[in-house]
């Protein structure tokens, strides 16, 4: 028997119960050499059992030789042990949701995990089941900590790396129990955060949960700012974040909030500017039914009571009146307040984020800022400097806002030289990242390559809204007016002012066209002369041009110009 091909199959038999009767039936396993690979009481006082048995021949036999044994009422052939077909079912119920779920044991060591969790965790059913979660992917996990404490979870963020991959999801989490109480394991749902953050953004427009990772720096300057931030998110007090417009208070604040204890209750945000002051102090505390004219029926809660638990956002805080002025600093103090109309007071539990471009103690000065309100607003100030400040970020930042606006106008990724890039850092960018990214955005509409470059005069021409371009025809030739100004900070030993180019470019009546890089060339050349003659050193010209030195060096030589070394180009 044993030369035959063996195969696996599951009889079921029901029985009277006797003492005995089990061991009959594993005599006649014994008698043929068939191996039992397991077996699983039935509700009906039966048993299953899955063996190791050759083929159909073999199986009639056995089964009648069990009917035979006394007390047997009935003997069928089943597809699966009853635990088996639990598991079956299981997992096909797990791989059917559109979440990750893992579930642990008592001892941490992962016992289901579905196809969605896998791909979120990138790993594979067969490597991870059996192990210990912590383990295998060297992290300590939130669901870990329901093992240990029995507490379940809401919406936890995890990032972690492995080996060459980011892995990013939202996790909750719950114990599992037996029937006395005591833990038994675990189960979590893991979702991909960047399909959360989808959603989001799909579902009411709401903006995407922001968290420090998405402040794009490098510099020692902005490393401060990020390591204050973070170490002041885990407290309650309050924040006022200055900076000039654009440097991304908003995000501070939206990083600030998911760094800390709130980071599972609701974030609220309001321009103070944007409302006049009769609607901004109802919109902030609220009204009562019949507050005023319009009211709605039943009164509205105000944002101080939505945000209750955790992070209201109050952006150009400098804006607001003095009556608001004074109903803010009621609640700064107090923690209650009353809505528009109201009698009662109403306590709130709410951090306050506060943001502004303006000089406040100026305004303190001239009266139009409450002094006292002040004191209870700057009790954490962080001042988030601008793009010119931190220079050495623009490359991170503009290689990040390129491939957004890219994949924004469904165009092919486009590349900066190295001199683009130094231009782009050298420029003030009184508007910051907007700017910037309005910039950026414009150049690449207007591209026609994948290459952004300072030999393409047209397109450099627009790199700002100060810059215009001319083109007027004149007889059988083109005067290209391209009007220069100040778009840098003005630097020692360089006057920036306002320089016309008018440069003359012979266009044939024949159809013998020169090739466009010739004639953008000339047009290179010829700006050089006109800047060279005014600024003789390649150190001015290129203040002047904002490129560096060795790029007025390089191109000077690349078209013949002659060099003029003097001690400040030495």
């Amino acid at each position: 028997m044993n030369n035959v091909q063996q195969q696996e199959c599951v009889i079921q038999i029901d029985f009277v119960d006797r003492i005995g009767l089990g061991y009959e039936v594993f005599e006649v396993l014994k008698k043929h050499g068939i191996n039992l690979l397991g077996m699983e009481a039935t509700p009906n006082k039966g048993i299953m059992i899955k063996l190791s048995t050759p083929p159909e021949k073999i199986t009639q036999m056995l089964m009648n030789e069990f009917r035979a044994i006394q007390g047997v009422t009935f003997v069928s052939l089943r597809n699966h042990l009853l635990y088996e077909k639990r598991e079956h079912e299981l997992k096909t119920i797990l791989n059917s949701v559109n979440e990750g779920v893992i579930a642990v044991d008592v001892k941490g060591c992962i016992t289901h995990i579905n196809d969605v969790a896998t791909q979120i965790m990138h790993c594979t059913r067969e490597t991870v089941v059996g192990h210990d979660i912590g383990d295998y992917f060297q992290v300590r996990m939130p669901i870990q900590e329901i093992i240990r404490t029995g507490k379940p979870y809401h919406l936890k963020e995890v990032r972690f790396k492995r080996e060459n991959s980011v892995i990013h999801y939202l996790t909750s989490g719950v114990p599992v129990l037996d029937e006395k109480g005591r833990i038994i394991g675990a189960v979590a749902t893991v979702h991909d955060f960047k399909q959360v953050e989808a959603l989001i953004n799909k579902v009411g427009g709401q903006r995407r949960l922001t968290t420090f990772d998405d402040i794009i720096y490098q510099s020692r300057k902005m490393r401060r700012v990020v390591e204050t931030a973070k170490t002041v998110a885990k407290g309650n007090s309050t924040i006022l974040l200055r900076g000039e417009s654009g440097t991304g208070k908003e995000l501070f604040a939206r990083a600030i909030h998911m760094e800390s204890s709130r980071s599972q209750e609701p974030f609220i945000a309001i321009n103070c500017s944007a409302l006049p002051n009769t609607l901004l102090e109802s919109e902030l505390f609220g009204y009562e039914e019949g507050a005023f004219t319009g009211a709605a029926k039943g009164g509205r809660k105000g944002l101080f009571e939505q945000a209750n638990g955790g992070t209201l956002f109050l952006d150009e805080i400098g804006e607001i009146s003095l009556q608001v002025q004074v109903s803010l600093l009621r609640v700064l103090q107090e923690g209650t307040f009353r809505r528009v109309g109201g009698s009662y007071e109403i306590p709130v539990d709410v951090r306050i984020i506060a943001a502004t471009h303006r000089n406040l103690e100026h305004l303190i000065q001239r009266g139009d800022f409450r002094e006292d309100l002040y004191y209870r607003l700057n009790v954490i100030p962080i001042c988030i400097p601008s793009l010119r400040e931190r220079s050495e970020d623009i490359p991170l930042i503009v290689q990040h806002l390129v491939s957004k606006i890219c994949t924004k106008l469904k165009r092919p990724e486009v590349c900066l030289t190295q001199e683009s890039m130094q231009l782009l850092m050298e420029m003030p960018w009184p508007g910051n990242v907007r700017q910037l990214e309005n910039v950026l955005e414009r150049i690449i509409n207007v591209m026609d390559i994948q290459a952004m470059n300072t030999d393409d005069a047209l397109e450099w021409a627009l790199l700002t809204a100060n810059q215009s371009v001319e083109e007027q025809p004149v007889k059988g030739k083109t005067v290209l007016g391209w009007n220069l100004k100040e778009h840098a900070l003005e630097k020692p030993q360089v006057k920036r002012e306002k320089y016309n180019v008018h440069i003359k470019i012979p266009i044939p009546l024949s159809k013998k066209w020169p090739p466009l890089k010739l004639m953008v060339n000339e047009v290179e050349k010829q700006i050089l002369l006109e800047v060279l003659e005014k600024y003789p050193t390649s150190r001015k010209a290129g203040k002047v041009l904002s490129v560096s030195s060795t790029t007025i060096l390089n191109k000077m030589k690349g078209y013949g110009i002659e060099i003029k070394c003097d001690d400040e180009d030495k």
